[in-house]
C-alpha cells in the first residue's frame, strides 16, 4: 500500500528557505503568497465542485477532443476501406473473379497516413510556439477538406495516396496540439480524466467509422466508400465554424509575454469571483522555476538535455508501449484477422463492431481509474493484465478449432475493454503532465511523432506476420506483443512517476529534485512562501 502525498503551507524567510532546501529528504516548492493560496484552494475542491467552476474551460477541452474524433476514424477507414468491394473495383486489379488491391499500395496508403502524422506532429510543435494553437488548428482543417477532396475525387491510386499524405498531417497537428491544451485547462481534481478524453475521442471516431461503413454498405456503386471520406468533411466543418471563439490556454498566453490576454481569458472562462491573481500567480511561478535553467522558450532540441531526457523519456514510451500492446493488430487488423480463423465476413464485422462498443466503455472507466487508482496503477496493471490475455490469445491461436477462434474474439474484447481503460487512457495524462510547462508543446510533437513511428513499424510488417501466403502467424502474433510487454511493465515500474493530485509546479519540484519516479506518490511536499521576496 503505497502511502498517501501530504501537502503543507509554511511561511519562511529567505534563510530559512534556504537550509529547508539544502535537505535532500524535502521536496520544496517556493511560492508567492497568491500561489500557495490558490494551489491550497485547488486541492481542496471536490470533483463536482471543480466541475461546476471550471464548466467553459471544459468546455473548450471537449472542442480540442471534438477535433480529434477523425484520428480514429480515418485510421479505421484507411484499415477497412480495402474491404469495401467497390473500392476494390476502383483501385485494384482483377484476380479469380474478384477485383484486389495490390499490397504495395495498401502500404504506401497506410504509410503516407503515417507520415503525414509524423510530419504534422513535427511542424505543430514549432508552429505552436510562433504562431498558437487558434492558427494551428485552422491550417490543420484547411489541410484536412483539401486532402479528404483528393480521396473522394481520387481516379488514380497515386492521387488517393496524396490524399492520404494531406489528411495525415492535420491528424498530427490536432493530437499534438489536443492533450497539452487539455492539461493546461482542465482543473487538477480531474485533469487526469480529461486528459484521458482524448483517447476516448479516438475510440469514438473509430466506432462511428464502423456505424458509417455499415450504412454506406447499402448502396450499390462508389458510394460505398465515397460516403466514408465525405463524412470527414462534416467533422472539419464544425471544427472551422467554432474556431473563431477559440479561447487560448492562460499558460500559453503568460510563456509568450501576454500577461493582459491571459487575465482577459480567465475573466472570460470563470466567474466574476474567480481567484485570477492566484490563477496567474501560479502560472508564474510554473515558469519562472524553468527560466533559471533557460531564459529562452523551449526547442525539440532542449527535450533531450541532460535535466529533461528522462522527462521526454517518460513521455515518448507512452505512445510507443500502446502500439506494442498489439492496438495496431487488434484495431486496425480485427475483422481481416477474424476472416482469416475462418469466421464468415458478416460474423467478423459484426465482432468488430462489438469489440469497438466495449471499448467506448472500457474507455469511459479509465476516466475513473485515472483519477481514482493513479495514471501509473492504471498503466501498470493495464500493462500486465494485457500481457496476460495476449499470451492466452497466442495459446488459443495455436489450437485448430472454430471454437478457438471465437476464444480469440472473447479475449480480444476482453483486451479491448482492459487497454482503453489502462494504457489507453492513461498515457496521454502521463505525456503532458511530466513534460514542464514550457517544453509541452515540443513534447507532446516528439510523442505524436513516436506514435507515428511506432505505428509505422508495425503496420509495414503486420501483413507480413500474419497473411497465410507470407508469415502465417494469425493470431500467434499475440505472443510477440505480450513479450514486448513484459519488458515494457517492467520499464512503467521503475521509469513512469504518479502525477495524480500533483501541480505542474510539484511535479517540476519532484523532478528537479531526482526523486525516483515510483516514489513519487509517497513524496511529502512542503509548499512554502518566501516572506522575505513577498515583502520586496
Amino acid at each position: 500500500m503505497v502511502d498517501h502525498k501530504e501537502e503543507t503551507v509554511a511561511h519562511l524567510d529567505g534563510a530559512e528557505l534556504s537550509d529547508l532546501k539544502a535537505d535532500p529528504q524535502n521536496a520544496v516548492v517556493d511560492a508567492s503568497e497568491a500561489a500557495a493560496s490558490f494551489e491550497a484552494y485547488q486541492h481542496s475542491l471536490t470533483i463536482s465542485q471543480a466541475i461546476r467552476e471550471h464548466i467553459k474551460p471544459l468546455a473548450w477541452c471537449m472542442y480540442m477532443f471534438f477535433i480529434c474524433i477523425t484520428f480514429g476514424y480515418d485510421g479505421m477507414a484507411s484499415s477497412v476501406v480495402v474491404s469495401i468491394p467497390w473500392f476494390r473495383k476502383d483501385f485494384g486489379t482483377p484476380y479469380g473473379g474478384d477485383y484486389v488491391v495490390n499490397a504495395a499500395w495498401q502500404l504506401a496508403w497506410q504509410g503516407a497516413t503515417l507520415a503525414g502524422i509524423v510530419i504534422g506532429g513535427f511542424l505543430s510543435g514549432l508552429a505552436v510556439n510562433l504562431w498558437g494553437r487558434q492558427l494551428c488548428i485552422l491550417g490543420g482543417q484547411l489541410l484536412s477538406v483539401a486532402g479528404i477532396f483528393l480521396q473522394y475525387f481520387a481516379s488514380t491510386n497515386a492521387m488517393f495516396f496524396g490524399g492520404k499524405l494531406l489528411t495525415g498531417i492535420p491528424l498530427g497537428v490536432f493530437t499534438t496540439i489536443a492533450p497539452t491544451y487539455a492539461s493546461e485547462m482542465a482543473p487538477l481534481k480531474i485533469r487526469g480524466a480529461i486528459t484521458a478524453g482524448m483517447n476516448f475521442a479516438i475510440v469514438l471516431g473509430q466506432l462511428i467509422g464502423y456505424g458509417v461503413m455499415r450504412q454506406a454498405g447499402f448502396y450499390n456503386d462508389a458510394r460505398q466508400y465515397k460516403v466514408m471520406f465525405a463524412t470527414e468533411w462534416g467533422f472539419a466543418a464544425v471544427g472551422i465554424i467554432v474556431l473563431p471563439f477559440f479561447v487560448e490556454s492562460p499558460y500559453w498566453l503568460v510563456s509568450h509575454g501576454k500577461p493582459e490576454k491571459a487575465r482577459a481569458n480567465l475573466a472570460k472562462l470563470h466567474r466574476p469571483d474567480y481567484d485570477i491573481d492566484g490563477h496567474m500567480a501560479e502560472i508564474r511561478a510554473a515558469l519562472a522555476r524553468l527560466a533559471q535553467d533557460n531564459a529562452q522558450q523551449g526547442s525539440l532540441r532542449e527535450c533531450f538535455s541532460q535535466k529533461q531526457w528522462r522527462r521526454t523519456l517518460v513521455g515518448t514510451s507512452m505512445y510507443f508501449i500502446q502500439n506494442c500492446c498489439g492496438s495496431v493488430w487488434v484495431i486496425g487488423y480485427m475483422s481481416y484477422f477474424m476472416e482469416l480463423g475462418g469466421l464468415s465476413s458478416n460474423d467478423a464485422f459484426s465482432a468488430s463492431v462489438g469489440v469497438s462498443g466495449l471499448m467506448v466503455i472500457g474507455n469511459m472507466f479509465g476516466w475513473l481509474w485515472v483519477e481514482k487508482f493513479g495514471r501509473r496503477a492504471a498503466a501498470l496493471w493495464g500493462t500486465s493484465i494485457l500481457c496476460v490475455t495476449l499470451f492466452l490469445i497466442g495459446i488459443l491461436a495455436c489450437i485448430k478449432t472454430h471454437g478457438a477462434i471465437w476464444g480469440q474474439v472473447a479475449f480480444m474484447a476482453v483486451w479491448g475493454f482492459v487497454y482503453q481503460g489502462t494504457i489507453g487512457s492513461a498515457a496521454w495524462p502521463i505525456a503532458a503532465e511530466n513534460a514542464t510547462s514550457r517544453l509541452r508543446s515540443p513534447t507532446m510533437a516528439l510523442c505524436t511523432m513516436m506514435n507515428g513511428l511506432s505505428s509505422c513499424i508495425w503496420s509495414f510488417s503486420l501483413p507480413y506476420a500474419i497473411n497465410a501466403d507470407e508469415g502465417n502467424m494469425g493470431g500467434k502474433i499475440a505472443f510477440v506483443f505480450a513479450g514486448t510487454l513484459v519488458v515494457a511493465t517492467i520499464f512503467i515500474f521503475f521509469m513512469v512517476p504518479e502525477t495524480k493530485g500533483r501541480t505542474y509546479i510539484e511535479i517540476d519540484e519532484l523532478w528537479e529534485r531526482r526523486t525516483a519516479p515510483r516514489k513519487f506518490a509517497m513524496t511529502q511536499i512542503l509548499t512554502v512562501v518566501n516572506t522575505k521576496k513577498n515583502a520586496q
